[in-house]
């Protein structure tokens, strides 16, 4: 490093052929891989063991979002069997509501599968915009609607038997043309599948007291607890629970949901009740099913739209004794034109 020429240096030392330098440079380090089919822009998201590449598909020119295995996970067999998986899974679903999974290969080490591009914002990085205009907080309606949204693609994987496990704001892309889209299945998992559920997985903020202490019999309902904490999130924009990464998970258990940044913030008394009932921490507590959570959200959107689209009509209309005020104001113009 020391002589401004590494590569030459590591060639002339037999480290590395000059062929093999110059494919670590292109590939930036083994970070971003030269494929055949696909030609790789740029970084659009990293997790713990891939990386999301906007890419185009040279056979028809198709625009794709590119999961690829990072490579030091090329020889993990639970890595690679869950990253697999996770391919299958989105390839073998179809729901707006849902990211969909196009294809999955293999190029000489490389492990990748491609997913359609969608166009629009992870809410994580839509919060964490220091020039967002709320404050990095979001409407309370499309929240709601986000809920909504997302509860219709857990219905989906609900009927599949599959708990998600990682609902959060960094894994919904708002799309204006498809609403709240949920991404990366790379948690998902057969409901009640113990053996695959032996240590706690998901994200500690968002994660169901159940699926803190590491229950193996997980349902749908830890999905719904973890879709309350991202509301919560995204309306307050702040986390449920605040402290190191063990605090948290002993919070999720022990701790109940405080009320106090809801109502210093002004948010309506049913927002604060689908939270309290979403993340309830018994679960017999919580909406049972994603389709009863979606019917009482859609239930009160609709009753807030109908509400203010009657205050704006009212706002234009008459009110009693206008007529008569009107009169009186003409009679006394007239008087003093006299």
């Amino acid at each position: 490093m020391a002589s401004g020429a590494p590569g030459p240096f590591l060639v002339e030392k037999g480290v590395c052929s000059d062929a093999q330098w110059q494919k670590w440079l292109r590939s930036e380090g083994g970070t971003r891989p030269q494929l055949t089919r696909y030609e790789l822009g740029e970084l659009i998201g990293e997790g713990g063991v891939g990386r999301v590449f906007a890419a185009k598909d040279q056979t028809d020119g198709t625009e794709v979002a590119l999961k690829i295995l990072k490579p030091e996970f090329a020889n993990d067999e639970v890595q690679t069997e869950r990253f697999v998986q996770e391919a299958r899974l989105l390839m073998s679903l179809d729901h707006d509501h849902l990211v969909k999974g196009l294809r999955i290969a293999k190029e000489g080490s490389t492990i990748f599968f491609a997913m359609e591009r969608l166009p629009g914002r992870c809410l994580q990085d839509v919060i964490a915009d220091d020039d967002f205009d709320n404050g990095g907080r979001i409407d309370e309606d499309l929240a709601l609607q986000v809920v909504v949204d997302v509860a219709g693609a857990l219905l989906a994987l609900h009927e599949k038997g599959l708990v998600h496990r990682d609902v959060k704001p960094g894994n919904v892309i708002w799309s204006e043309q498809r609403g709240a889209v949920l991404i990366d299945l790379g948690f998902a998992l057969q409901r009640g599948n113990a053996d695959a559920s032996e240590t706690t997985a998901g994200t500690v903020h968002y994660i169901a007291p159940e699926q803190a202490r590491g229950d193996g019999q997980l349902d749908v309902r830890a999905d719904i607890y973890a879709l309350g904490a991202t509301l919560y999130h995204l309306t307050t924009g702040s986390l449920p629970f605040e402290g190191t990464s063990e605090e948290v998970l002993a919070k999720q258990v022990l701790e109940s949901l405080s009320g106090e940044r809801i109502r210093d913030l002004e948010l309506s008394p049913q927002l604060h009740y689908f939270l309290e009932k979403m993340m309830a921490k018994d679960p017999e507590m919580r909406f049972q099913g994603p389709a009863q959570l979606q019917q009482d959200v859609q239930a009160f959107l609709a009753q807030r739209k109908h509400q203010k689209e009657t205050e704006d009509r009212q706002r234009g209309r008459p009110k009693l004794g206008d007529r008569r005020n009107r009169a009186v104001q003409d009679r006394n113009s007239r008087r003093r034109r006299r």
